[in-house]
């Protein structure tokens, strides 16, 4: 048998480190991140934008959805179709509405 040794004074930095000796206040701060976390899985998807710019297209524009993936660079009108399934509803009003959202996301993500 090895006998093993415990640092507690390392024990201790971590448990200060990963606040866990005061969850009550971590709490708060989680119910933020949980939200901020939903709209950042959003975002990270490329179905998501597609979508978007393809509402507008389609809607203000009255482009067909072949249109679209043309406008959009995509290889295949289908895959507007699904991005559209899969988020039926359009979060901004215009172009310029998404364009502001997603300079906003990259500067968070720390892309230039």
């Amino acid at each position: 048998m090895t006998k093993t040794s415990f640092d507690l004074q390392a024990a201790l930095e971590k448990l200060h480190e990963e606040d866990w000796l005061h969850p009550e206040e971590k709490a708060f701060n989680d119910a933020d991140d949980i939200i901020e976390s939903e709209k950042d899985k959003k975002y990270q998807e490329k179905y998501y934008w597609v979508a978007q710019f393809s509402h507008i297209l389609i809607n203000q524009f009255d482009q067909s959805s072949r249109a679209c993936s043309r406008i959009l660079r995509q290889s295949d009108h289908k895959y507007i179709a699904r991005a559209m399934t899969r988020f039926p509803e359009s979060d901004f009003n215009n172009l310029s509405e998404i364009q502001e959202a997603l300079d906003t996301y990259c500067k968070e993500q720390g892309v230039k």
